[in-house]
């Protein structure tokens, strides 16, 4: 069994696709409407897809959630979202196994793990 894609809801479905293409680099790979009311995107993370869903009514955000993403080079990482303006919460920190870690967050709030390997 493998895991194929996260879902995340959201009250603004445009605001989503747009951060998580032009920060995260991530595209849509399609984009449909079950039914009135209910927008669904999913978007290609490189071997997982984020699926977006828009609905009526509140969203909240999952507690202890987060998005883990591999990267070759934490410095332009940290320095391409300090460029986009997004929230870097904590780090980079170096673990005493050479592992970088840094902490950010997405336009709705939800935490993004980097993670650089020695």
């Amino acid at each position: 069994m493998n895991v194929n894609f996260i879902t995340l809801r959201t009250t603004d479905l445009e605001r989503s696709i747009e951060f998580y293409s032009r920060v995260l680099g991530m595209n849509v790979a399609r984009r449909f409407s079950p039914r009135p009311g209910m927008e669904i995107v999913f978007m290609d993370g490189g071997g997982i897809e984020v699926e977006f869903i828009q609905s009526e009514g509140p969203v909240e955000l999952p507690a202890g959630i987060s998005l883990g993403f591999f990267v070759s080079d934490m410095d332009a990482t940290l320095a391409h979202l300090g460029r986009e303006g997004v929230e870097i919460l904590s780090g980079p920190d170096t673990m005493p196994n050479g592992v970088r870690l840094l902490q950010a967050r997405d336009c709705h709030g939800l935490d993004l793990g980097f993670v650089q390997q020695p």
